[in-house]
């Protein structure tokens, strides 16, 4: 098995280097931060890829990870444009989070790659470094499917799953995404079955919504969520003291009503002895 994924892996590298992608070991090493000893033992079958190796040669050059691991699919990820997500940006040509509610969502299935269209819809920044980095995008959520973890009216912010090629890869399972489909948009808990089945098994937090699953081909994006902004519920300032008073005085009610019972017994207990003496 090792020997066949490095035997791939060196074809894709062959033939990168037929179409003058790269002019020499030197430069494919340097370029991928390995060493050229540990390449030169590589191509002489010394020592097996790695699988940091493939990754990275996955992100530059786009060596097909399914076919170097598995022998399926053609040798490069091919770029598909309408996987190619569109920004927007402010004057600076800062990126800014696009946000999408609920009253978007159609227009969003059919345009989500036109320019214009997320130009008009509301875009902003965050402070924090912590949402400066890759393309973002925010949704309302909406229904009760991901109730207790997310509440209708709230919005999660979410950064862009990219490359579909490396999603089987890059997709946790057990985690929150907003999955884009042809036909919908939903935030949902994902099972990562591309490698197995070519699925994803999304899963409702709410057990009363059954589990929905999407065909690979059927997905256009995938944002992985980061935060949600919520509502903030105001309530009384002596909340707690009003719940004190209350379970003082149900602690009360509860030992009245227990002295109750236990004189009352000894009432029957009394009267059942004069009735055992007649």
């Amino acid at each position: 098995m090792i020997e066949h994924v490095t035997k791939r892996f060196l074809e894709c590298y062959r033939d990168l280097k037929s179409n003058d992608q790269i002019k020499s070991d030197r430069q494919f090493c340097i370029s991928l931060d390995y060493t050229p000893q540990s390449w030169s033992k590589i191509q002489k079958g010394e020592r097996a890829v790695t699988l940091n190796l493939i990754r990275k040669a996955a992100i530059l050059y786009k060596f097909n990870p399914v076919y170097i691991l598995l022998g399926v699919g053609s040798k490069f990820i091919k770029q598909d444009d309408s996987h190619l997500v569109k920004i927007a940006v402010d004057e600076h040509e800062n990126e800014r989070i696009v946000h999408i509610p609920v009253a978007a969502k159609a227009g969003y299935l059919d345009q989500f790659n036109d320019e214009q269209y997320l130009k008009n819809l509301i875009s902003y920044n965050l402070p924090w470094d912590y949402f400066n980095h890759g393309t973002m995008r925010s949704f309302d959520v909406e229904g009760d499917s991901m109730e207790p973890i997310l509440k209708s009216g709230e919005i999660v912010i979410c950064s862009n799953v990219d490359d579909p090629g490396l999603w089987q890869s890059n997709i946790k399972s057990g985690y929150v995404y907003v999955v884009v489909t042809q036909n919908d948009i939903v935030v949902k808990r994902v099972i990562n079955r591309l490698a197995q089945d070519k699925v994803l098994e999304l899963i409702s937090d709410n057990s009363d919504y059954p589990p929905i699953i999407v065909k690979a081909e059927e997905i256009k994006e995938i944002w992985f969520v980061k935060m949600k902004i919520s509502p903030f519920a105001h309530s009384k300032m002596n909340l707690r003291e009003e719940l004190m008073k209350k379970y003082t005085t149900l602690n009360e009610t509860i030992k009245t009503q227990s002295e109750t019972i236990e004189r009352l017994n000894k009432t029957i207990e009394k009267l059942l002895q004069k009735q055992r003496i007649i």
